[in-house]
């Protein structure tokens, strides 16, 4: 008798064990596919993520105004944005850009940056910018050609260079329709310093 209830105990721990194993298993891989369905839910936003965008080599644009005057806009690279809101909007590396004023000669633009707007043409510049016009050069770290005011700003550790004079100011304001340009002091307690051939003025 007591052989029996021995067999019969070993025989329900058997089965408890075997209960307990199925369990465990059976959730791991519950567990595990959930996992993996997670991780492939997150690869497919990283794709969508990487689908907003895309990346071109080599890119040019090119505009002419009302007035006859041309725009030309080359990169290495450039970054589209698809996302709606941004789909105008052109993320540029390595920048060369031509302007041919009419009846007022040619300039040269060259950056590390830029972001381009392609229904406006507007172009911020930024990063390294030299600026070359007839016997002028500006440096700065910001040049921003707004078209759709007619107004260029460059700002930002700009100096300006010419036959005549070397020149240190916070900001230089260009009229794009008239060519008036206009030096500004953020700071209004600064003033701007310009060198002529013939003596420094402070």
């Amino acid at each position: 008798m007591r052989l029996k209830v021995f067999f019969q105990l070993v025989l329900i721990t058997i089965i408890f064990v075997i209960l307990i194993a199925f369990y465990y298993t059976f959730f791991n891989q519950k567990n595990e596919q959930a996992k993996d369905i997670f991780q492939n839910d997150l690869k497919k936003d990283d794709i969508l993520i990487d689908d907003r965008t895309n990346k071109l080599t080599n890119i040019e644009y090119n505009s002419i105004d009302s007035y006859g005057n041309s725009y030309y806009l080359n990169a290495k690279k450039a970054l589209l944005n698809l996302n709606d809101e941004k789909k105008y909007e052109v993320k540029l590396e390595g920048v060369t850009s031509i302007i041919n004023l009419r009846d007022k000669g040619i300039v040269y633009i060259n950056s590390n940056n830029a972001t381009y707007n392609k229904k406006n043409h507007d172009t911020f510049f930024y990063g390294n910018v030299k600026i070359s016009y007839l016997n002028n050069s500006i440096i700065s770290e910001n040049l921003d050609l707004v078209f759709s005011k007619e107004i260029s700003k460059v700002y930002n550790n700009v100096v300006y260079n010419s036959d005549q004079l070397n020149l240190i100011t916070d900001k230089i304001l260009i009229d794009m329709v008239s060519g008036d340009i206009k030096f500004r002091m953020i700071d209004k307690n600064n003033k701007i310093k310009f060198k002529t051939k013939h003596e420094f003025i402070n």
